[in-house]
């Protein structure tokens, strides 16, 4: 019997008002995560994907669908258990990580609010959380401006891991690093899910990184899933156009990992503002569109296995 999902988002929409409209910013996601699972959420910027986390954390209310953690509806405000179970690592952990706190009080606060750890007890279990996470012992007095890139997105990390967590949605969290820096926090963050059963939600406009961090991806355009499926058959055998075109992007190192690289020999940078409304938001810049394509939204469809894909006219 498969395991029962650790995290759900069923038909899930989002708009937002800017000015005398409103902007779709997700429309009829369904997604499901696993326990101790890695699903990324890929596309460009713009395509829905932090508002998606926002929505996954409880941050904001879907306007439609709704978002279950272990079948138990999230609602929000969320109550302060639930809040302790989903925690997020940001982009940029100088924006999260308070400057006037040392990296002992940010780690310590999760501890003290939500009574993990008892005052006499804190110091000590935020020595573990720092060294769990490679940070020297002299991180815990240390404020966040005195610390490398990579250390304060480690110190973020540790102040997640404080409140013991089921699920981390990890929002760019290595875009702001440089490629030697990224590679060993990536490494930090797979074995720390193997070690805790972590669940995460991996959210990156880098697929680049996808392929050595989750399970399965989600692949977002404009608000919608277009693709999703196992990591390895999406990167492999890509059946919508979108996913197409963003891997055929993807730098690689051999001549082997050229040969398998799906092609877009055409214009990557076209983009239409406003598509029409009624049909598939990829059809103008998609050069294999078919006349369903600008009449109504395709479906998304399971084309093999657990692989699916919206989309009329799909690469084979």
């Amino acid at each position: 019997m498969p395991e029962a999902a650790r995290l759900s988002a069923i038909g899930v929409s989002k708009r937002y008002r800017v000015g005398a409209r409103h902007v779709q910013a997700l429309s009829a996601v369904s997604l499901q995560v696993a326990p101790a699972e890695t699903l990324a959420v890929v596309g460009e910027s713009g395509s829905g994907k932090s508002t998606l986390g926002r929505l996954l954390l409880g941050v904001e209310r879907p306007d439609e669908g709704e978002i279950r953690v272990d079948a138990e509806r999230l609602v929000v405000p969320s109550p302060k258990a639930m809040r302790r179970r989903l925690q997020v690592v940001q982009q940029n952990p100088l924006s999260t990580l308070n400057p006037r706190r040392t990296v002992g009080q940010s780690v310590g606060l999760p501890l003290q609010v939500h009574g993990l750890a008892p005052a006499a007890r804190r110091r000590d279990r935020v020595r573990e959380l720092l060294d769990l996470v490679g940070l020297p012992v002299d991180a815990q007095d240390r404020y966040p401006s005195a610390l490398s890139g990579g250390q304060r997105q480690r110190a973020a990390l540790a102040r997640a891991l404080a409140a013991e967590p089921d699920l981390i949605v990890l929002d760019e969290p290595t875009s702001a690093l440089d490629v030697s820096v990224q590679a060993r926090v990536l490494h930090l963050l797979i074995d720390l899910q193997a070690r805790l059963r972590l669940t995460y939600v991996f959210i990156t406009h880098d697929l680049a990184v996808v392929r050595n961090v989750a399970a399965r991806v989600a692949v977002l355009y404009r608000g919608r899933v277009v693709e999703s499926g196992p990591t390895e058959a999406v990167f492999l055998r890509p059946r919508h156009r979108y996913t197409t075109m963003l891997l055929s992007a993807i730098p690689v190192v051999s001549d082997a990992e050229e040969a398998v690289k799906p092609t877009w020999p055409h214009d990557a940078g076209a983009f239409v503002a406003e598509p029409d409304a009624a049909g598939c938001a990829f059809a103008p810049r998609c050069p294999f569109a078919v006349e369903p394509c600008r009449r109504a939204p395709p479906p998304f469809e399971a084309r093999d296995g657990r692989h699916a894909v919206a989309c009329y006219n799909p690469r084979d």
